[in-house]
């Protein structure tokens, strides 16, 4: 082994062939922290839906944990996604009712939201090479690709000012 070499292991550098040889895990850590995150993220839901049906039924204490008792744990937050999902399912048989939304409704603020997008078009229209300018601004600011798409009455909001100070500096 020569000196370059063994300086090489103590300092840990690798040359750029060995460090291309190794392939990167970044992808990999990412979707595994993603899946992770909606596992999470999921428990939580159904966590939460265990003390809503819990109040909406009602159940005493001591029969909540009676409840729970059939799947040998002494608290919901130590039950599985699959256990509290079944706890759920129970609790839905006692009568109580998810309130699930329907994935077809745009939900609140869709009037703002088209109001806005309506007057950020007829402002637009004002400047000069005006729906050109308008695209740009929505890529920039909306990082979106169309006003249609954009839905964040902040970013609409935020375009409709920088329009109209763009109408500022175009008049004479």
């Amino acid at each position: 082994m020569t000196t370059v070499d063994r300086d090489k292991k103590k300092s840990g550098n690798k040359s750029a062939s060995e460090k291309a040889d190794k392939p990167s895990t970044k992808t990999a850590d990412k979707s595994a922290t993603k899946t992770a995150d909606k596992l999470l993220e999921r428990r939580h839901k159904l966590l939460a839906l265990v003390h809503i049906a819990k109040k909406e039924i009602p159940l005493r204490d001591d029969e909540y944990r009676d409840v729970i008792a059939y799947w040998g744990v002494r608290s919901s937050a130590d039950m599985s996604i699959p256990e509290l999902e079944e706890l759920v399912k129970y609790f839905e048989s006692l009568g109580f009712k998810k309130k699930v939304t329907d994935p077809r409704d745009p939900g609140p603020g869709v009037g703002q939201i088209k109001a806005l997008q309506e007057r950020i078009k007829e402002e637009a229209g004002k400047l000069n090479n005006g729906e050109e300018r308008l695209k740009g601004l929505v890529k920039k600011i909306a990082k979106e690709n169309d006003l249609k798409a954009c839905r964040n009455i902040n970013k609409l909001k935020q375009l409709l000012k920088v329009i109209r100070l763009l109408q500022n500096r175009e008049k004479p």
